[in-house]
């Protein structure tokens, strides 16, 4: 991920959006959502942006890829301490193995994976590519991993068992974020250069599909929702789109602001949060009813966010320029 310093405000200022039908489908307005500050986790002394932030479920944790910090950050949920900040090198991205003891670290300039001890929380295994890394996933159907080629054109696939890899897939562009879907068994993937989606048969480990994701340009963030079979894709140039995992098309734009890096979709609060510099804009998604639902203030480094399916609090994480920090919001629907 390549796109940014300030910090957070107690203040939560929010402003409705305007949204976009497409594809016939009416848009109809609907209340803003407010949101309250919950918890902050400081890393004293941090300093440098936060890359990719992620849940694992299962042990209660936040994530956090510190890239500039050269160190994958791990926090407790429950508790809302950090638990450790293990020394990788610049971590753009964790990905949860959940079928073993393990998380796999992209670790970009040094063109490898970090295999972290979900226990310990100790590098156990490294895992060399040949070029530098960018967003990764588990696969869990094959149990294979998936990391993107920084500005290349290509995804590794890497067999965790081996420690190699065992695949290349060409893909028809610059690679961002990507996601896996079980219920079709694919993996969609943002082509930036393309203003794509591509579809990714694990099966076959080739490319099946384009969609294009216009009118969002340079696609960044995306989110899945598996249970109305769509997936939620970010432009840097402010838009939103729904896209129908069936058929590919664009079903609903919505506006956001501009320059988002990743998003995330809380299916228990029916919302989409899209982090970009400074602001994190909030689309509210109901059943086939989707609208913007307002903005509120975060920081310029604050361009990462998950959503922690237990509570429904949404993180970030960003540093002030002298430490860093991890910093929630409650949604008040």
């Amino acid at each position: 991920m390549k796109f940014l310093h300030s910090v957070i405000s107690a203040t939560i200022l929010l402003a409705p959006a305007g949204a976009f039908a497409a594809a016939g489908q009416t848009v109809t307005a609907q209340p803003s959502v407010t949101v309250q500050p919950a918890a902050s986790i400081e890393i004293p002394g941090a300093k440098g942006k936060f890359d990719f932030l992620r849940v694992d479920e299962k042990r209660n944790r936040l994530l956090a890829a510190h890239e500039n910090g050269g160190t994958a950050d791990y926090f407790d949920l429950g508790s809302h301490k950090l638990l450790a900040r293990v020394k990788v090198g610049g971590a753009v991205d964790n990905a949860v193995d959940t079928d073993s003891k393990y998380y796999y670290v992209s670790v970009q300039e040094d063109k490898r994976v970090a295999v972290v001890d979900a226990a310990t929380l100790k590098e156990v295994k490294s895992i060399p590519v040949d070029g530098p890394t960018d967003a990764i996933i588990y696969e869990p159907r094959n149990h294979m991993i998936y990391v993107t080629h920084d500005e290349g054109a290509n995804v590794w696939v890497i067999d965790p068992a081996s420690a190699k890899v065992v695949a290349s897939i060409e893909v028809p562009g610059v690679p961002e974020f990507m996601v896996y879907d079980e219920s079709t068994d694919r993996i969609y993937l943002n082509i930036k250069s393309a203003d794509l989606v591509a579809v990714i048969d694990p099966k076959t480990n080739k490319t099946v599909a384009k969609w294009a994701t216009a009118p969002a340009t340079q696609p960044h963030g995306m989110a899945l929702d598996a249970a109305h079979h769509r997936i939620f894709s970010s432009g840097a140039n402010g838009k939103l789109v729904v896209m129908d995992t069936g058929s590919g098309k664009v079903t609903t734009t919505v506006a956001i602001t501009e320059k988002v890096d990743q998003i995330a979709f809380d299916p228990k609060n029916e919302l989409v949060y899209c982090a970009g510099p400074g602001k994190m804009s909030m689309v509210r998604v109901s059943g086939d009813a989707i609208s913007a639902a307002g903005d509120f203030a975060t920081a310029d480094t604050a361009r990462n966010v998950t959503a922690d399916p237990k509570t429904g609090a949404v993180w970030t994480t960003y540093t002030d320029g002298k430490n860093s920090f991890a910093k929630a919001w409650l949604p008040q629907n």
